[in-house]
């Protein structure tokens, strides 16, 4: 009885390991980073995406600063940071916390994912990431993952 419920424990803790994974392949829970169309740039590493929503690095794409934005959506969050830079959200909000308190830079500004896909297409060179679902009409997709 107590080899069996131990065996039971461990499936379940296992399966709760691997949902996230599974709902992270799904057509509906791809991210994709995006840009106004009328910027030129046409595509981004994951290196790129990574260095520029840490602050490590700046981005010209033809006449416009590439500006990333964070989207509000927590799970959205969770999602890209996970995807792009191996990071939980906690220890991305750390990593600005440090960041911050060194004086070494801020935080992208942190909007609604309607807010994400409106300033992406109202101020051209800023980036941010959305549902791939959800991309706007006239938005430019840089990167997609998983």
């Amino acid at each position: 009885m107590r080899a069996a419920l131990r065996t039971l424990l461990c499936v379940i803790s296992l399966s709760a390991f691997q949902l996230p994974a599974a709902l992270a392949v799904s057509g509906e829970d791809k991210v994709a980073v995006i840009v106004s169309a009328s910027v030129a740039i046409h595509q981004l590493s994951a290196a790129d995406v990574r260095e520029l929503f840490l602050g490590r690095k700046q981005m010209q794409a033809g006449e416009f600063a590439l500006q990333p934005v964070d989207n509000a959506d927590k799970q959205a969050r969770d999602l890209f940071y996970s995807g792009v830079a191996g990071m939980s959200g906690t220890r991305v909000r750390a990593y600005w916390a440090r960041v911050v308190f060194s004086a070494q830079g801020r935080p992208p500004p942190e909007l609604s994912p309607s807010d994400v896909s409106r300033r992406v297409m109202e101020q051209p060179g800023t980036l941010g990431y959305v549902n791939a679902a959800n991309v706007p009409v006239g938005a430019r997709i840089l990167f997609t993952f998983p």
